[in-house]
């Protein structure tokens, strides 16, 4: 499956990283690539992170993309109602129909209302999944990873990544 990780000036780096950590454990205890992750941002080289932090996409809004089977849009602490990040809220309000499942963490979900794809206080609506930030982003992919491989796979990565950070709970 062909992930995008959104990245945007001021994103919550560890709202990226929790389901990024999720997935790629979901690989290595599958033995195969089963999330293909891709970090996505609308122009291509680094972009900054809310904690400091340049990460670099290696892919752009602006370069044909691949077709994605989910796109997860982290949060910031600057998403307002305005113009701010219209390059990704114009990317999502075209491609967002065609993607077989959305994710927001916190306050993407600003974004993704702002493309017109969900009503911002949306739990889970068909495709459409959202959480309350860091922590909780990574009990949403694990929801994602259960539906895509079954409860027992999702459990071995929850089992897995609470052997590294005992404070997650399974």
């Amino acid at each position: 499956m062909h992930v995008a990780l959104m990245l945007y000036t001021g994103s919550r780096m560890l709202e990226v990283s929790g389901p990024m950590d999720v997935f790629h454990e979901t690989n290595r205890l599958c033995g195969e690539t089963v999330y293909e992750q891709h970090l996505v941002g609308p122009s291509p080289g680094p972009v900054q992170c809310s904690n400091g932090i340049s990460v670099d996409t290696t892919e752009c809004l602006r370069d044909g993309l691949p077709s994605f089977d989910l796109v997860v849009v982290p949060g910031a602490s600057d998403v307002d109602p305005g113009r701010k990040h219209h390059e990704l809220v114009d990317w999502l309000s075209d491609a967002g129909r065609s993607v077989r499942r959305l994710a927001s963490v916190s306050n993407g979900a600003r974004l993704v209302a702002r493309a017109g794809l969900v009503d911002r206080r949306c739990l889970r609506d068909g495709k459409l999944y959202s959480s309350r930030g860091a922590t909780d982003s990574i009990e949403m992919a694990l929801l994602l990873v259960s539906e895509d491989l079954g409860e027992e796979t999702a459990l071995g990565v929850a089992k897995s990544l609470s052997r590294q950070c005992s404070w997650i709970r399974f």
